[in-house]
């Protein structure tokens, strides 16, 4: 049990190690600190963990895919920084932008690495059916609640819907990206729940470990280091 708890960080080239390693210390400070939110520099608080998945993600070996990861964990930096300020006017819808835009960014990335449907595990074909009936029945839950904000959210839940998809269908190393784009969806289906239909216990909690796991586990299953000469993709095969 605990080798398969240290798994993702020793799959990681060894250079971002330790950066994975202090994120998710920051991603659990920023956790024990949520009892005492809001409180300053939270923003700030909130930021480190994809700033130093960043920099664990210097060290990826594949550049075109670095490029796409960058993005996704800028994206997703600038949209924790937005949802954390109350104060901004527009910092929910803003924020919902910068994470769209990461969703778009996983996206591509998983899509560029995606295998043949034949070759998609049983289990992941059945994840992609239940995301899209779960991104479904979410936007209509909300959609009472939704107000002028039903065309941004539903373009925001079919993104994060084709990337999760996307990363089922991706031929990475272990489950982990896997694992990390569900649980993505799951931490903002929380988010929509409590902003369009009603607070949840713990909410807070149950959202931000949520999506600190899954940021943890993406940048690991994306990064994660492969067998030489094995193609990460079949096109990648006849390139």
């Amino acid at each position: 049990m605990t080798s398969n708890f240290f798994a993702p960080a020793a799959a990681l080239p060894r250079e971002a190690r330790r950066f994975w390693w202090l994120a998710a210390i920051a991603g659990t400070a920023y956790a024990l600190a949520l009892r005492g939110a809001p409180y300053a520099d939270q923003a700030v608080a909130k930021a480190l963990l994809c700033a130093l998945l960043l920099f664990a993600a210097m060290y990826h070996q594949d550049r075109r895919e670095r490029v796409w990861l960058w993005a996704a964990l800028i994206f997703s930096g600038a949209g924790d920084v937005l949802l954390a300020i109350p104060a901004l006017e527009q910092g929910f819808v803003m924020g919902l932008g910068a994470f769209l835009l990461a969703h778009l960014a996983y996206f591509a990335l998983f899509w560029r690495v995606r295998r043949p449907w034949a070759q998609v595990p049983a289990w992941h074909r059945i994840a992609i059916v239940i995301v899209w009936i779960a991104a479904a029945l979410s936007y209509a839950m909300y959609w009472s609640g939704m107000g002028e904000l039903k065309a941004p959210v539903a373009c925001y839940v079919i993104v994060l819907a084709m990337m999760a998809s996307a990363a089922l269908l991706a031929n990475l190393r272990g489950e982990w990206a896997a694992v990390g784009a569900l649980l993505f969806t799951v931490s903002d289906a929380l988010i929509g729940t409590t902003r369009f239909v009603g607070t949840i216990p713990a909410q807070e909690y149950a959202i931000w470990i949520l999506y600190a796991l899954a940021q943890l586990l993406l940048v690991a299953g994306i990064m994660a280091v492969r067998t030489p000469g094995v193609p990460r993709a079949p096109q990648e095969a006849s390139q």
